[in-house]
């Protein structure tokens, strides 16, 4: 039986609110032809990547099942907007020369052309209070938390410059270098835009970081809470 709308709002509302495919950002390696920043906000879109479990037929007396072997993972597609000097195109062409020196026709070590990229899902902050907000841009000392404060070990919690957005799921590719680059149509569109689309390959993904509500709620109170107790015991 389907539920009925009450509850859908109300498991919306307890989860955070629906994902939207709109909030995101990608972080490549700043390469010749473009910085990490730049190559994000030129990126138009980006995949999360998935993963296919494999499996292999087995026998159980006159039962036929199927079981695990492994796993397989795909490309990740990004398409870029280029601009008139080509930045963006340069930008991968750098990178896939790492990998094969198209003027020495030498191949690259693996070490030396592999980058991790990052892929971050965010979410709107609607509910933080405008006063944390000024409280936070304008510091405050140490009386509350500024952004390199809020930290989960090595992992930045995920409020952004303004704390307008929060990371809710991140997602790494290790060692991955751009294995295709395609090639850019051209028409006679009036409008039209250049664009580049571009397929990584990589070793594997990890999911380090997915922030719920509830871990977003305990890890500010708790930083907070240490940022005031510091402040307190330097000024006693």
């Amino acid at each position: 039986m389907a539920g009925t709308v009450d509850q859908f709002k109300s498991l919306v509302s307890s989860k955070g609110g629906l994902a939207r495919n709109n909030l995101w950002r990608v972080k490549l390696p700043s390469l010749p032809g473009g910085r990490s920043e730049e190559m994000n906000i030129l990126c138009r879109d980006v995949q999360l990547p998935g993963r296919q479990v494999t499996t292999t037929p087995f026998n159980f007396g006159l039962v036929s099942e199927r079981v695990a072997t492994g796993y397989l993972i795909q490309d990740v597609s990004m398409t870029f907007q280029v601009l008139n000097n080509y930045g963006v195109k340069e930008y991968f062409e750098v990178w896939q020369s790492l990998a094969v020196d198209q003027n020495r026709y030498e191949i690259g070590y693996k070490k030396d052309y592999v980058r991790d990229v990052t892929i971050e899902q965010f979410k709107k902050i609607k509910n933080l209070p405008q006063r944390f907000r000024k409280e936070f841009s304008s510091g405050m000392g140490n009386a509350l938390p500024t952004l390199s404060d809020l930290q989960l070990g090595e992992t930045l919690l995920g409020l952004n410059d303004q704390f307008n957005d929060i990371v809710v799921y991140r997602c790494q590719l290790k060692d991955a270098f751009p294995t295709t680059m395609n090639a850019i149509q051209l028409n006679n569109e009036i409008d039209g835009v250049v664009e580049l689309n571009i397929q990584l390959s990589y070793t594997d993904w990890v999911a380090p970081f997915v922030l719920t509500p509830s871990s977003l709620k305990e890890a500010f109170t708790s930083t907070v809470r240490q940022n005031i107790v510091g402040f307190l015991n330097n000024i006693i």
